[in-house]
């Protein structure tokens, strides 16, 4: 009997879903488990198992093509099967939506982007047929210089998955792919630069969707103040000087911030809320969410419990949660449940600058690059301090303007005198 498969909800916020490719084509066998497509959600691209065994006879949303929840996306069955996909369609209807099942464990969880057919193939295939292995695996490979051609598969039908990828460089069976001889540089002729309409993906359509009703709904107001990051810097100096003698992680300029933040947070859990409509949730413990941008969007992994943590504890949970979101593989565990943002575009020399709140927390930092400025000093002279400028962005809901600037008040006094983040 055919069968008709629907799009799955893969995550709390999916709303719809993109078909990032078709790992079978039509007329092909799939095992029940087996994965068989891949699918764009709001936050990754998932390798999606198949509910079902049979031959899949008709492919009803191409690659490329975004579907609504609990649509049909393709129809299963016997071979040579013929059927009546408006009579399948409501048999499925009256039956309602049934669970999801899971995605496949070697999903390509991909937080920036769909994984493109042109990035799938780019591990140097040696046979005259396509490998088949999953686009994570094929990523890896393409990265370590890899011949997929000499592998083994583990996975269904002999596909190639991430872990023959690391058990081959782990053993150093492999030999490097081929490279490719480059001939003399030819000039080419310049193309003619037109207007190009990029589609945007889920994570874009969600970023603006979810950022939209933040700005909306939630009545911004911005507070402004700098702080002097001698003793700051000097703490970080002190710290990176004592962990390359002793072998430990060095803490970076937003690691102590983090730090700094968490102990605010505790101090003022009127900032560390969220608007519940007929309440204000005041949390507990600081998660605190860190924007880092990913190609094509924005994602905020979450240092949890941050107000228990010590600054090297923040740097290494901060460091594997940065490189996951740079790689696709952050899973949702890793970006859900924060309880405020702070976003640093200081590196990247922006003096100053407003955010905009990631709802449903209350309030964002924004923060800017240390700068020397001329400053009025303790002694009433004129001199230079290396000052560095922070914007938060509240929710008035949540937040009044005194409860904010006494909030800001407290995380200057821990950057311009560190000890006290101890007191």
């Amino acid at each position: 009997m055919a069968h008709i498969i629907e799009m799955p909800k893969l995550s709390d916020t999916m709303e719809e879903g993109g078909i990032a490719a078709w790992l079978k084509k039509e007329g092909d066998f799939i095992d029940e488990g087996e994965a068989f497509v891949e699918i764009e959600t709001d936050k990754a691209t998932m390798e999606y198992n198949s509910p079902y065994e049979g031959y899949l006879l008709k492919i009803l949303v191409p690659a490329g093509k975004a579907s609504q929840l609990n649509q049909p996306i393709c129809v299963l069955g016997e071979k040579g099967e013929t059927f009546d996909l408006a009579k399948l369609t409501a048999v499925t209807s009256n039956k309602g939506p049934s669970a999801a099942p899971q995605p496949s464990s070697n999903s390509a969880a991909s937080a920036s982007h769909p994984v493109s057919q042109h990035a799938a193939n780019a591990a140097i295939d040696t046979s005259s047929s396509r490998l088949r292995a999953s686009p994570l695996a094929r990523k890896i490979a393409s990265e370590n210089q890899v011949d997929l051609g000499q592998l083994a598969g583990s996975g269904p039908n002999g596909r190639v998955v991430v872990k023959d990828v690391e058990k081959a460089l782990s053993a150093g069976s492999v030999q490097a792919a081929p490279s490719l001889e480059i001939g003399p540089v030819v000039p080419m002729p310049l193309p003619q630069l037109g207007d190009v309409d990029v589609p945007v993906n889920m994570m874009r359509k969600t970023i603006a969707k979810r950022l939209l009703a933040a700005k909306n709904d939630a009545p911004h107001f911005y507070l402004t103040r700098s702080a002097n990051m001698a003793k700051f810097n000097e703490w970080r100096a002190r710290l990176n000087a004592e962990a390359e003698e002793r072998k430990l992680p060095k803490v970076s300029v937003n690691d102590l911030l983090i730090l700094a933040l968490s102990r605010a947070l505790i101090r003022h859990p009127e900032v560390n809320s969220s608007w519940q409509g007929e309440s204000i949730r005041r949390y507990g413990s600081a998660h605190i969410s860190v924007a880092v941008a990913v190609q094509d969007g924005l994602i905020t992994p979450v240092i949890r419990f941050a107000n228990h943590l010590g600054a090297r504890d923040i740097a290494v949970q901060s460091k594997d949660l940065i490189a996951k979101a740079k790689n696709g593989q952050l899973k949702p565990e890793d970006y859900q449940g924060g309880t405020f943002s702070i976003s640093n575009l200081g590196m990247m020399g922006i003096e100053q600058f407003t955010a905009i709140i990631n709802p449903p927390q209350a309030a964002i930092l924004a923060v800017g690059a240390t700068v020397p400025t001329p400053w009025v000093g303790a002694s009433g002279q004129l001199e230079v301090q290396q000052r560095m400028t922070m914007t938060l962005s509240c929710d008035h809901r949540v937040i009044d303007g005194a409860v904010g600037a006494s909030f800001l008040q407290t995380l200057v006094g821990f950057l311009e005198d560190p000890l006290m983040i101890l007191a």
